[in-house]
């Protein structure tokens, strides 16, 4: 030590756990938004949304098309008061509104499958095929810890399209409807929409993002989450048709499992449906998806 001179003193202040995470969800959730071709993507599906957005305007009132939006809003109010199980999905002040545009296979489960497949999909997949785990998993990060970022940041963007965008329809109408007659209607079931949305978006995440963690490329991972999705409705739609077994068939196939839980949540339950057998359906995927992670999210897969 050279005489005379001293060291500036270094103290240890060791960062959270959520300190170290917070970078990973954040980058998660923005990789959509990099580039226009991602924000396109991410704006046609909210086509659903958009569609429900306009006939909740021609509901209150607040568009009028040719001059007659008042009147068809009025007409469509009456209809409400005792409509056909058919159309309450096009009415707002009624619970399938706000769930049917996610849950309800077609466009819903197209809408649902082309973001999840280009964001959650890739999450961890794009991560090994660069070898970019080993500089995570050497840096303060675990391998949990990073299974987690990931997923909390992939939720939270398919969570923009299923959860977010019916609560802004909601509380557009509150505030274009004539009286507080639509919050007094709605508010009693939102609550149960909001937990039934989460609950689908949530466990239909957490399927993807462990394929993703399996799979050796986003490509793969990608192409394995089309298939479950796709393959499990059509193997469904065989069960329901052809064996007679609507809940069964319901329960099987993965969208529609999440599907029934969501409504069951919503107060709004399916009679062909059954919420105890998709409920065992998603929770045995995702056990045995969780035990074939083991192997692959150890420190030693990423080092070695």
């Amino acid at each position: 030590m050279i005489d005379g001179l001293r060291y500036r003193p270094a103290p240890y202040q060791p960062t959270s756990r959520w300190q170290r995470l917070r970078p990973l969800v954040r980058l998660e959730f923005g990789s959509i938004f990099r580039s226009k071709w991602g924000v396109a993507i991410f704006l046609a599906t909210l086509i659903p949304s958009f569609v429900r957005l306009v006939i909740l305007l021609i509901w209150t009132g607040a568009l009028a098309l040719g001059g007659g939006g008042g009147a068809a809003g009025a007409g469509m109010r009456k209809m409400g008061e005792r409509p056909p199980e058919q159309i309450q999905e096009l009415l707002p002040d009624h619970v399938s509104f706000y769930t049917e545009g996610v849950v309800a296979p077609g466009w819903g489960l197209v809408m649902f499958l082309v973001l999840t497949s280009l964001v959650t999909a890739r999450a961890i997949a794009k991560d090994r095929a660069t070898n970019a785990l080993e500089l995570y998993w050497t840096r303060g990060i675990s391998p949990i810890g990073y299974f987690l970022g990931k997923g909390l940041g992939c939720f939270l963007v398919t969570g923009m399209m299923t959860i977010a965008a019916p609560l802004v329809l909601w509380v557009t109408g509150v505030f274009l409807a004539e009286d507080w007659g639509f919050l007094g209607k709605t508010w009693t079931f939102m609550p149960g929409v909001l937990l039934g949305l989460t609950v689908f978006t949530a466990s239909l995440t957490t399927i993807c993002i462990l394929l993703s963690a399996i799979a050796g490329s986003p490509n793969l991972a990608a192409i394995l989450w089309c298939l479950l999705l796709a393959g499990s409705e059509a193997f469904g739609q065989i069960i329901s048709n052809v064996l007679k077994m609507p809940a069964i068939g319901r329960s099987v196939s993965v969208f529609d499992a999440a599907g029934t839980l969501a409504r069951a949540c919503a107060g709004n339950a399916d009679r062909d449906a059954s919420p105890l057998g998709a409920a065992i359906c998603l929770l045995s995927i995702i056990a045995v998806l969780a035990v074939l992670l083991r192997r692959r999210l150890r420190l030693s897969e990423a080092v070695a």
